[in-house]
């Protein structure tokens, strides 16, 4: 009498290796994503109001993002910079990316315009025709 053995059980089996790179990946896109948007916008600023805003669509530019501080301080990456970096990055940055560049500045709406003209004339003499204003929506 033969003594009977386990039955091996075929059957659909899923290899989850893939789902797991997957899910991994995403997680390392999310980090370093969120880790942009924080730097954008470590520096308290209290935008400016507008009844007409724009939607925001990511596009694939290359962006400088300038804060000026209600204290008349400019931030480029969390750093505090001067006129003359702020400068010399739009003008590397329009070199390097060409029309592919866009400029946003951040202004406290206490910020006079004398201290946003510099960026803008920079820009201006750059060749950089994408400046953004973020605003909030009244």
């Amino acid at each position: 009498m033969k003594i009977p053995t386990q039955k091996i059980r075929r059957g659909l089996r899923f290899n989850i290796t893939p789902l797991i790179d997957v899910v991994f990946l995403l997680i390392i896109f999310f980090l370093t994503a969120s880790h942009f948007v924080r730097s954008e916008t470590l520096e308290e600023v209290d935008l400016p109001e507008a009844t007409e805003t724009e939607d925001e669509t990511e596009t694939e530019l290359k962006r400088l993002v300038v804060t000026v501080t209600a204290d008349l301080v400019l931030h480029v990456g969390g750093k505090e910079v001067s006129v003359a970096e702020v400068e010399a990055r739009i003008t590397s940055g329009a070199e390097e990316f060409g029309g592919e560049f866009e400029v946003r500045i951040r202004g406290d709406r206490t910020v006079p315009y004398e201290t946003i003209e510099p960026i803008i004339l920079a820009c201006a003499r750059a060749g950089v025709t994408r400046v953004k204003f973020p605003v909030v929506a009244k």
